[in-house]
């Protein structure tokens, strides 16, 4: 099965995503899932974010089996459907600050060049 995001509609700080399974030799599903805009703000998560999210649980259920995707015909996050995003989120952040941003050594001008050291400023 493959999914199609079909768009959004927005109601008082909740925006319902709507995407449609597609499978060869069965009907069309219609995926409606519903987010609270403030719990995406509680956790930084950009608004942006919501389709690829409802896509990653719909490809997550699919995989686990018809009863999971069933669940998603209508749903709505919760704040323990965030959890794995907001895991991977910490430890690439955990990574990015365990790599050490490497030193550039400071180069002396070659005797050719023509720039001279600050050295000779009081000279003048």
């Amino acid at each position: 099965m493959h999914f199609t995001y079909e768009g959004f509609t927005h109601d008082h700080g909740r925006r319902c995503f709507t995407f449609r399974g597609i499978e060869e030799r069965h009907p069309v599903s219609v995926f409606c899932i519903e987010l609270d805009l403030p719990l995406f703000a509680q956790n930084r998560i950009s608004v942006q974010e919501g389709p690829i999210f409802c896509l990653q649980l719909l490809t997550t259920a699919f995989l686990a089996g018809p009863s999971f995707l069933e669940k998603l015909q209508n749903y709505r996050i919760l704040a323990e459907d965030l959890r794995p995003l907001l895991i991977e989120r910490e430890k690439r952040a955990a990574e990015k600050a365990m790599k050490k941003t490497p030193r550039r050594p400071v180069r002396k001008p070659l005797s050719l060049s023509n720039i001279q050291l600050a050295a000779n400023i009081g000279a003048h």
